[in-house]
């Protein structure tokens, strides 16, 4: 399975935000998009937005290895996996969308990954099990690896409607934070899970991407945030698997055992972008020792630092997709500078002009209700 992506103006590996002593998550997010067949977008997106998400609710900051493009190689992933550091109370989250498939002589219940497609070559194929085993050797806190591709060449599933999407803003109870911290905290070890068993094709469509993606970020996780179903990660992949089963039977491993929350050691940015120095100036804007007339002077400053005059800023609900706020670029960091409630800004996807000035802003706020 294949889906197209839009490109931001940086690939290859890229660090988004986090300090050497800090907790971090650590995302590497591969996803081949120079097939066309089915358009990656909004699987690129989702998990970019899921894991700032996270990483903001559970108090880590958080890396981003980008694969994208020419860089979906298995030369790339191959250094990114040997190269990687953690440290003992970071977590790691691989994400891969794309083809996939195997070998009749394969033993693994997992499939194997089509990285920089162009027909199906041999050596453009990389085995999610060669993944895991070179994660679990990092000593990572916690490890989730997640692929939507086919275990099996095959024909593609067109996917019909599921569940509605949540169209409302990001705004969480202490609740559900503590449940986040629950799923991504107070255990450690390694959930596996890919989008279909041996023999199976993986659905996708170009308005939501993999199925399996579309199902475990926008129902399946938020279920059990939401306290729909409990917060265990058996629940939440067999709600995955339960609405998925007239398409595709998604498999699923979970080696866990309790541990208790970490100290946190450094605090943690509350802007998350490609663009590091970019996320640290737009953090001081929700920094609410310094004065609002500060702020405020800092928000105009920027505007004229960072944006283009027209640029445009889009504020997206829980979905990803749902447009709550389209303002300029100087009224977004204007009123993030004056709120007194916004925890957390998501920066999602950046385009930017031929000087490097952006034009255009995806974002996600996240607020929390006492």
């Amino acid at each position: 399975m294949m889906k197209k992506i839009l490109l931001t103006f940086a690939v290859g590996i890229l660090l988004i935000t986090g300090t050497t002593n800090a907790q971090t998550l650590h995302l590497i997010n591969y996803c081949n998009t120079l097939d066309t067949i089915i358009g990656t977008q909004n699987d690129h997106d989702s998990t970019i937005n899921e894991a700032s998400l996270i990483a903001s609710l559970i108090g880590y900051n958080i890396k981003f290895y980008e694969g994208v493009g020419e860089n979906c190689s298995n030369e790339r992933l191959s250094e990114v996996l040997n190269s990687l550091k953690c440290g003992k109370d970071d977590i790691i989250l691989f994400y891969y969308s794309g083809h996939g498939g195997r070998s009749p002589k394969d033993k693994s219940e997992y499939p194997q990954m089509c990285l920089k497609y162009s027909g199906y070559e041999q050596n453009k194929w990389y085995p999610v099990h060669t993944v895991i085993e070179k994660l679990q050797q990092k000593g990572a806190r916690f490890t989730l690896v997640l692929t939507d591709c086919c275990n099996t060449p095959g024909s593609l599933v067109t996917p019909k409607s599921v569940l509605a999407d949540k169209t409302e803003p990001v705004e969480l109870t202490e609740h559900e934070v503590g449940r986040y911290k629950k799923l991504f905290l107070e255990s450690k070890g390694i959930v596996i899970a890919t989008s279909s068993k041996k023999g199976q094709a993986s659905g996708g469509s170009k308005e939501k991407g993999g199925l399996f993606t579309y199902v475990f970020w926008k129902i399946a996780l938020p279920s059990a945030i939401s306290g729909e179903i409990p917060a265990t990660w058996n629940d939440i992949f067999s709600l995955t698997s339960e609405i998925l089963k007239i398409k595709q039977e998604p498999v699923f491993e979970i080696h866990l055992q309790p541990a208790a929350i970490p100290t946190q050691t450094m605090p943690q940015q509350n802007v998350t972008a490609v663009d590091e120095a970019f996320a640290k100036e737009l953090s001081a804007l929700l920094d609410k020792s310094k004065s609002m007339d500060w702020r405020m002077e800092q928000a105009d400053y920027l505007a004229g630092k960072y944006y283009t005059a027209d640029a445009k800023v889009a504020t997206v609900a829980r979905n990803g997709s749902t447009i709550i706020e389209y303002e300029s670029a100087r009224e977004f960091l204007r009123r993030i500078a004056s709120s007194s409630f916004i925890k957390q800004v998501n920066i999602v996807k950046e385009l930017a002009d031929n000087q490097g000035k952006r034009t255009y802003l995806k974002v996600q706020e996240i607020r929390i209700k006492k």
